[in-house]
């Protein structure tokens, strides 16, 4: 580059027109067009952005010493005219100057750089550096801010895809037309689009493409790569605009450019309509280039499609998430290649459960991307174990650690784990053993494939009186089925009963409000692609909520206010309403006879509800009020909940649990109030009175506390403190024994 045209730049993109140093070399990087300067730095292992970067906090420096610098390579030059190369080497020639050591600490070789210049000097800079170094061929710019695909393809980089006929054939049909040969690819991140058109070079590259497009070359750029270092008016323009015009010069060839939807907007000033679709828009239209775009549903809708005159310049073409069979046998292609990579041996049986496992536990992602990886993380865990064949067992490790759930957890749905789910939840939630029994059974028919396909794993109404136990069932199911309370999702409806309520469950469409964030339920869907969606008093939802909830309820799915579908066939839906107890259902007069009998939940709740709405749901369950001595089971449990906390803060209580129970129980002056009621009686007959002895207290870090007839009558409790802490008691629900003492 002659020193002269690299002054005229400077002064082109800078206001002032000073000639700098910094300027000089920072507009040449710029403006690379022969590619020299990036094959100089390529011999010092460092790329033109490297050398850009390195520069650009010096752009506005005016140094007597750069100026000296220039000088200096001016009249030591003794051949005209003088050239980049010639500053390069006096600089080379200056290990003490700053610019030098900037490019030495952004990781260029200035050993083997000033080496690489002295012979560019040398030789003359409009001489290739090499005798054998062939001349810069057309591609050479695409080349700087991409890669050839059809190159990668030939040397084999692309064997280990598997063929889609159908989707390979659609393309064809894009890219033989006489015009607007461009196709947009769109379909949800993960199902294979740039794998795609890596297939489609790999196809050229074999001459099993149709005959117009043998010898074709596909070229992918980034458009970050584009825009990166543009920080000068124009620069972006000019850089895109060698692109195309490579391209053309280039023919036959296809630019590929993935993320497409980054062009519209790329490289557009405040003010200024130009942009990089504006730019691309005369080329799309003719016959000249092709070029094939990628990029998820969503943001081609929010981007490309709402510029009709560039969506019209392509066809699009959709890429549906494959079957079981198709994302087989992509496995099997990706198998072959991480047995050799790995050294292990992968069995076909594997293949079939990592489609099992992705498709339980990875809902929300997509296939075949959600399978490859988990087959490829799996090799890699294998093989640090330096073991030689992969386990069934080791998939189910790696998704542990990737869903942060329990290896337990993840077999739900196994019949082992179902075997005793409902003795589990029947300990844990008291009195309600027929619900349970209805939940379980219909666990169990979804295992076998009994329930209509594309459904969630159950969908239940939980009717019946506050306190029942409907909430903490809910709870207690997340906890057993799935392994985690991460896996629950409380949603009150009671804050949804305005018509904004479908908003702020799923959010809003793109454009609607400027304001609004991410809705409540699919926030909490794209982190847990399964658990328990508890939308607690459905009856105080706003109609267009319960609208919302049918295709939940009845599809397995729901989709966003920006376009995005989510899977919730491994989920369980539970609402609940108050609206109905078990009181109303157990007798009622039928009609005119004065003969009583039990009424149809679903006829009374119909009264409340849509019956189509209802009529979506797996069971309509009511709950019945537990009995006298189901209530002192629950209130015996809840008062051990209450006492292994005043354990963990070091105060433990020697007493009689029938005599505490009977003492509870006469602080309630009805026969059943729900279980939050219990709580708080809990807290002020027992937890209250020991919190407030123990303010007065200072006998050590633990303390010893028993429960006398004293205490039964007037409330009175006399502290002892202990040594040392004796090991914690810790009852299981329901536990109803022998007295709790220090040590037992």
């Amino acid at each position: 580059m002659i020193l002269n045209h690299l002054c005229e730049l400077v002064t082109k993109h800078y206001p002032n027109g000073r000639w700098t140093l910094p300027r000089i070399l920072f507009v040449w990087a710029m403006h690379d067009e022969d590619g020299n300067l990036a094959r100089l730095l390529s011999h010092a292992k460092a790329t033109v952005h490297a050398f850009a970067l390195a520069l650009e906090p010096y752009i506005n420096d005016c140094l007597i010493e750069d100026q000296r610098l220039l000088t200096r390579a001016i009249v030591e030059t003794r051949k005209k005219p003088v050239t980049g190369y010639d500053v390069l080497s006096v600089l080379c020639d200056s290990p003490d100057h700053r610019i030098y050591v900037a490019l030495e600490s952004a990781g260029i070789d200035m050993m083997e750089f000033a080496l690489n210049v002295a012979r560019a000097v040398r030789e003359g800079w409009s001489r290739p550096l090499e005798e054998n170094t062939k001349p810069a061929r057309n591609d050479s710019v695409l080349l700087q801010y991409g890669r050839d695909l059809t190159s990668l393809a030939e040397k084999g980089d692309f064997d280990d895809l598997s063929d889609r006929p159908g989707e390979i054939d659609r393309l064809f049909e894009v890219l033989l037309r006489k015009r607007k040969r461009n196709a947009m690819l769109t379909g949800p991140a993960g199902v294979g689009k740039t794998a795609l058109v890596e297939l489609l070079s790999r196809h050229i590259a074999r001459n099993n493409a149709p005959s117009r497009l043998v010898g074709t070359r596909v070229y992918e750029i980034s458009m970050g790569s584009v825009l990166a270092g543009t920080t000068l008016r124009g620069m972006f323009e000019e850089r895109l605009s060698k692109v195309m015009e490579a391209l053309v010069a280039c023919q036959p060839a296809i630019l590929f450019i993935d993320e497409a939807h980054l062009v519209w907007g790329a490289g557009r000033a405040e003010g200024a309509p130009m942009d990089a679709a504006n730019i691309l828009k005369p080329l799309l239209g003719g016959s000249k280039v092709s070029v094939i775009g990628a990029t998820t549903t969503g943001e081609y809708h929010r981007y490309i499609a709402r510029d009709p005159a560039l969506a019209r310049r392509f066809q699009e073409v959709k890429i549906e998430e494959p079957e079981k069979e198709t994302v087989l046998t992509i496995l099997e292609c990706h198998a072959r290649t991480l047995e050799a990579h790995h050294g292990i041996r992968i069995g076909a049986e594997i293949l079939s459960e990592v489609w099992e496992a992705t498709e339980r536990h990875l809902s929300n992602r997509t296939q075949p991307d959600k399978s490859v990886d988990l087959l490829d993380s799996a090799s890699v865990l294998v093989e640090r174990e330096e073991r030689h064949e992969m386990e069934i067992e080791d998939l189910y490790r790696v998704l542990s650690r990737q869903t942060g759930r329990m290896m337990s957890a993840l077999g739900e749905g196994r019949p082992k784990d179902l075997k005793n789910l409902e003795e589990r939840l029947n300990r844990r939630v008291i009195g309600q053993e027929e619900a349970v029994k209805r939940i379980v059974s219909t666990l169990i028919s979804r295992r076998y494939g009994e329930g209509g396909p594309g459904r969630p794993l159950g969908t239940f109404l939980f009717s019946g009186a506050t306190g029942v136990g409907k909430t903490e069932l809910a709870r207690t199911l997340a906890l057993e089925y799935f392994g985690s309370m991460k896996d629950f999702l409380h949603i009150d409806l009671a804050e949804y009963s305005g018509y904004d309520g479908v908003h702020k469950l799923i959010g809003t469409p793109y454009g609607f409000s400027p304001g609004a964030g991410e809705g409540v339920l699919t926030r909490w869907l794209e982190e847990r692609s399964s658990g328990v969606v508890l939308f607690d008093e459905i009856e105080k939802a706003h109609p267009e909520v319960h609208k919302l909830l049918m295709g939940f309820l009845d599809e397995g799915r729901i989709t966003s206010g920006m376009g995005e579908r989510f899977d919730v066939r491994r989920c369980i839906a539970i609402l609940t309403t108050n609206v109905l107890t078990h009181r109303d259902v157990e007798r009622v007069r039928l009609g005119f006879s004065t003969i009583e009998g039990p009424a149809d939940p679903f006829a009374l709740l119909s009264r409340y509800f849509p019956e189509e709405f209802l009529g979506r749901l797996d069971e309509i369950i009511v709950f019945r009020t537990p009995t006298a001595s189901e209530f002192r089971k629950i209130l015996n449990q809840k008062a051990h909940e209450a006492l292994a906390r005043l354990q963990e803060k070091g105060v433990f209580l020697v007493y009689d649990p029938e005599r505490l129970l009977d003492y509870l129980l006469a602080g309630t002056g009805k026969p059943w109030g729900g279980v939050r009621d219990m709580v708080r009686l809990v807290e002020r007959r027992l937890i209250q009175p020991i919190a407030l002895q123990l303010l007065d207290f200072d006998g050590g870090e633990w303390v010893c506390i028993e429960l006398t007839e004293s205490f039964y009558r007037h409330g009175a409790l006399s502290p002892t403190p202990l040594t040392q802490r004796p090991p914690v008691f810790e009852p299981p629900p329901g536990f109803s024994g022998k007295p709790a003492t220090p040590g037992s």
